[in-house]
């Protein structure tokens, strides 16, 4: 294949400066000196591992994919080994407490550094991803022996994990699940299937530990009957040795992209019942799962972001050596010289630098959400950090796909080719919008759970910093006012929401994904602000001052007309789609 992922560390150290700031994590006690510590050192070492381990790895796995045989799922050659490394380099244990032997370093490193990975080999990051959420579910909602056993392994790498909530009957439908859970002593039995679960079953760990969402006995027929349960699939044995348990991936999914991903099918209590041990209460399964499926949520936004740019990547290297035409004194000529090509490479530019803010300032608020500082402070990040997840997941990923898509269009026929990584990005990037809840899923918490229900105080807020970054640069610049002329009309349209949505019951539904659209299109624009701002006064180069004051004025001309189209939608509300009848579709 072609040339590796080189991660942009410029464009990277710049972002977690501008996330640092404006989600208030450098008045943060302590947190700015060890993000200045250890930056440099952390992105420069994660950018050699995602280039000389991953990224050779990406298009071999995405050939040879995984296979089933006798003994569980057999990953591609080369990741065994890949993980190993990984672990022993202590990539697992970057964001883990020092208790359980993890660095405890901000989530907002980790954000890079997990960019990297989604960048250089989406396939093979998405299975730290998941320990990593799953240790947070058990730190969160289990104490005693079974943390002590299964949270440092995870902590480690030793251990992987994997989230199993979706049915074949059920999909996104969670009240719908049918797998049980009988009380067996201190234990449960489980048995059900469970469909769609990413490293379910492999080779690069010794145990895997299962988030098994299952109905118990008496359990009410709702989501609130839902219960989540640690399923490990090698249990303790009385020697004191681990045995397995009755769980296996019964087949592997064919995908059209992360195909070195394995995608199981699992069936829990073949024989005598999986054992399990529950997490949190009886019925509390829900809120215990979605301590686990807000990191994943923000994961999925952040390696969507990574290939964002690694086909930007792709696109200008090619586009700087493909010659057609010739210039006027009859040379070849680049397509880069073209205007089209142009256009596109600067549409992909702006829209991963917009992704890339507002996936690192989530993660940046959640750091001050976690902070030593006043309980009302945290209160406000973590508001914040709740109100951009649906964003980061949703946009990040429509705009991963997107941004894939114009590369492949740079490329050209040879884009649409296997030999070119080029489609294979397109391919992965496309189950960034539908796993870990739809991108509507996204919009409908957005829009009922973030904006609705506290009569928009945290919109407010948000829209409150995008236009204090307007105005600091509407000085120097003419652009900004439509930005702040957007912030206006989202303020109204969110009130208006609030006004209407009790008593037509279809709005909400209706207006979600626009308005997450919308508002997505405006919080990059405010990325694009804060970019601009610092370079103006930056003691940095002229290329780079330039290059953040073009990339704002597009952007502010090529993607922030976007909002009033989106407004159109909102506007429209569920009318027309409470008119059309199911013969019209």
């Amino acid at each position: 294949m072609g040339r590796p992922y080189e991660a942009p560390l410029e464009a990277m150290h710049a972002a977690l400066d501008q996330a640092a700031r404006s989600a208030g994590l450098t008045g943060v006690p302590g947190c700015a000196a060890t993000v200045a510590e250890v930056e440099d050192a952390v992105l420069q070492s994660a950018a050699r591992i995602a280039r000389e381990v991953l990224s050779p790895l990406n298009h071999r796995g995405d050939a040879a994919g995984c296979r089933l045989d006798g003994r569980g799922v057999a990953t591609p050659a080369g990741f065994r080994e890949a993980y190993q490394r990984f672990c022993a380099d202590g990539w697992p244990a970057l964001a883990a407490p020092q208790s359980l032997g993890g660095q405890a370093l901000p989530m907002l490193l980790g954000a890079a550094v997990t960019e990297m990975w989604g960048a250089a080999n989406l396939a093979f990051a998405m299975c730290p991803e998941a320990a990593v959420g799953a240790l947070e579910a058990l730190r969160a909602h289990v104490t005693g022996e079974l943390l002590e056993r299964y949270a440092r392994p995870l902590a480690s790498g030793a251990w992987t994990a994997a989230m199993a909530m979706t049915e074949p009957q059920a999909g996104s439908d969670l009240a719908a699940i049918r797998t049980l859970a009988r009380p067996d002593g201190t234990a449960w039995r489980l048995t059900g299937r469970k469909i769609f679960i990413s490293w379910g079953d492999h080779d690069l760990s010794d145990n895997i530990v299962h988030l098994v969402l299952a109905r118990t006995p008496d359990a009410p027929p709702s989501v609130r009957g839902l219960s989540l349960f640690l399923v490990p699939k090698r249990v303790p044995a009385a020697d004191g040795d681990l045995a397995p348990n009755d769980l296996r991936a019964i087949s592997l999914e064919h995908k059209m992209g992360i195909r070195a991903s394995p995608t199981c099918v699992m069936a829990y209590g073949e024989r005598e019942g999986a054992r399990g041990w529950l997490v949190g209460p009886v019925g509390g399964g829900i809120d215990c799962m979605f301590t686990m499926m807000n990191h994943m949520r923000l994961g999925v936004g952040v390696h969507s972001t990574g290939l964002a740019e690694r086909a930007f990547q792709l696109a200008r290297a090619y586009a700087q050596e493909r010659l057609q035409g010739r210039d006027r004194a009859g040379a070849p000529r680049a397509i880069i010289e073209h205007a089209d090509v142009r256009r596109m490479l600067l549409t992909m530019k702006v829209l991963t630098h917009a992704a890339r803010g507002l996936a690192y300032t989530a993660a940046a608020a959640l750091d001050v959400a976690g902070a030593d500082i006043e309980p009302a402070a945290r209160a406000r990040a973590l508001e914040r950090a709740s109100l951009l997840t649906p964003l980061v997941k949703a946009w990040c990923t429509d705009t991963a796909v997107e941004v894939a898509s114009l590369g492949v269009q740079v490329h050209g026929g040879a884009g649409y080719i296997v030999e070119s990584e080029i489609e294979q990005v397109y391919r992965d990037a496309r189950i960034g919008p539908i796993f870990e809840g739809t991108n509507f899923i996204q919009a409908q918490d957005l829009i009922v759970r973030k904006v609705l229900r506290d009569g928009g105080a945290a919109l407010a807020a948000l829209l409150a910093d995008i236009e204090a970054s307007a105005h600091a640069l509407a000085a120097q610049e003419e652009w900004p006012r439509r930005l702040l002329a957007e912030c206006g009309e989202l303020r109204q349209a969110a009130a208006a929401l609030s006004a209407a949505s009790a008593r037509e019951s279809e709005l909400a539904g209706a207006v979600a994904q626009p308005f997450l659209q919308w508002l997505a299109v405006v919080a990059g624009g405010w990325q694009w602000a804060l970019s601009a701002h610092a370079a103006a006064g930056a003691a940095g180069t002229e290329p780079s001052r330039r290059a953040a004051r073009d990339g704002a004025r597009f952007y502010a001309a090529h993607i922030l007309p976007r909002a009033r189209a989106h407004a159109t939608q909102v506007a429209a509300g569920a009318r027309l789609l409470a008119g059309t009848e199911r013969a019209s579709l």
